[in-house]
């Protein structure tokens, strides 16, 4: 049946798809990192400033 074996064939497709993207999921890019922290480190900074006593 070639319609049974299309699908088996999207199926295997499909988990290599997921197996791959799960792989990129695991490891950051250092863009990503570099984007969340340097908004927290900025705003840490500027809370220390203005609350340390002179």
């Amino acid at each position: 049946m070639p319609t049974q074996h299309t699908n088996q064939s999207s199926i295997e497709q499909l988990h290599r798809d997921v197996a791959a993207f799960a792989e990129e999921m695991r490891i950051p890019a250092p863009n990503a990192i570099r984007s969340a922290v340097v908004p927290f480190s900025i705003g840490a900074a500027l809370a220390l400033a203005i609350l340390s006593p002179p």
